[in-house]
């Protein structure tokens, strides 16, 4: 997928490789070292990168298993894909004469038999780079793999496109460059949206089958999970639908009266494959009847409940406690847990994109950026604080036309 040219923006006269590179080798940046590791896991490969051509050189600002480096073209398998706009993969470089006594290859600085890339373009259409992995072993990959490295190299683009943008803003605070990148964000986000449409076509598909297979043979716990399953992929549905519309000016949340105690019972259903094996209890207070989307409230509730499981304390049995408060212009919904808390210092950056507190814990940093996304998007905000006696405190504030007139218990 190429970049999108961007007119008066960064790229739309010569190529300005350097201006590329200077905005992929920030030492604090979390959002595209998340997305090279993630593509490593993902490809089952020992390390990955991106790489950037600048004229006889490679620069590989931006990697996973390995240290950024800059080498010489003759040393890369990337020289040798420049050409090619999809997914190029070597099985195994050893049975290939291209690669012998490449540095990636020999030793000097990796032994890799198995490389696969995707490539990365400019606002200009211009292929700056490619996306790539590389592992010790021969082997292939999967259709899936495939097609998650290409549209993992398709966003980094577009971030590429995107902070190129802010540099221009930087110097140039037009309301059209503003415009042009929240239109950016908005294709990004409808496009990803898209993309997930494939994989959730194919589970509704196997969850229906099983539900026929099931039919003469009914069991009430199987008949169970399936209906989860099924109103869980709806759910999806919507709100694929809905962030779809995102680049529609036009295109907004289907707001109305949402009773949140509601919503935290039925997620509670929802999510006994996760509480049930750790033990965990979700505790209610009085919960408000506001005006927002309902999906969108689900998705910030099973975000803040996943954390506070997900962050538990080691031996003690995880307690979410969620309740509210009025305020004087609106609702204070609160998640509160007795995990092992946020440091004071990280409890702005965590509702960053990618942001995450503890590595050791799965996870991409993705769930506290969506909760403050849906609740920006409702007006609202949100915040952390401490819990005394160890713990954390999600909270998230809907504003006067967003709220009901009184909490339900």
């Amino acid at each position: 997928m190429r970049g999108f040219g961007v007119a008066g923006g960064p790229g739309s006269a010569d190529l300005d490789i350097d201006g590329v590179l200077s905005i992929l080798s920030r030492p604090d940046d979390t959002e595209l070292v998340e997305v090279v590791r993630l593509v490593a896991e993902i490809c089952d490969s020992e390390s990955a990168g991106i790489t950037i051509a600048r004229g006889e050189h490679y620069h590989v600002p931006v990697t996973h298993g390995l240290e950024p480096l800059v080498c010489d073209a003759d040393d890369t398998f990337c020289r040798h894909t420049m050409s090619t706009d999809g997914v190029f993969c070597i099985e195994d470089a050893r049975t290939d004469p291209r690669f012998d006594g490449i540095a990636w290859a020999d030793g000097r600085l990796a032994r890799a038999r198995f490389y696969a890339s995707a490539p990365l373009y400019a606002p200009t259409g211009q292929m700056v780079g490619r996306l790539c992995v590389i592992d010790p072993s021969p082997r292939t990959l999967s259709t899936l793999q495939r097609r998650t490295l290409e549209t993992l190299a398709a966003n980094t683009t577009r971030l590429i496109e995107l902070r190129l943008l802010q540099a221009t803003r930087v110097r140039s605070v037009s309301p059209e460059v503003r415009q042009t990148a929240a239109t950016l964000m908005a294709r990004l986000a409808a496009e990803l949206c898209h993309d997930l449409r494939v994989p959730l076509s194919a589970i509704v598909a196997s969850v229906e089958m099983l539900q026929d297979e099931l039919a003469e043979h009914p069991d009430r716990a199987v008949g169970a999970l399936l209906a989860s399953a099924v109103r869980a992929s709806e759910r999806m549905d919507r709100m694929l639908d809905q962030h779809m519309g995102l680049i529609d000016e036009d295109a907004a949340a289907s707001m109305t009266r949402v009773d949140l105690q509601q919503v935290v019972r039925q997620l509670a259903l929802d999510s006994a494959p996760l509480l049930d094996p750790v033990g965990a209890v979700i505790k209610t207070g009085a919960l408000p009847v506001v005006r927002a989307d309902p999906d969108d409230m689900y998705s910030v509730l099973q975000n803040l409940v996943t954390n506070s499981v997900k962050f538990a304390r080691p031996g003690v049995t995880p307690v979410v406690r969620i309740a509210s408060r009025q305020t004087h212009g609106g609702w204070r919904i609160w998640v509160r847990d007795n995990g092992v808390g946020i440091p004071e210092h990280r409890r702005v950056d965590v509702f960053s994109l990618f942001s995450r507190v503890n590595d050791d814990v799965a996870g991409h940093g993705i769930g506290l950026a969506t909760v403050a996304r849906i609740v920006g998007a409702h007006g609202g905000r949100v915040g952390a604080e401490s819990v005394p006696g160890g713990g954390t405190e999600i909270w998230f504030e809907l504003p006067d036309e967003s709220a009901g007139a009184e909490a339900v218990g």
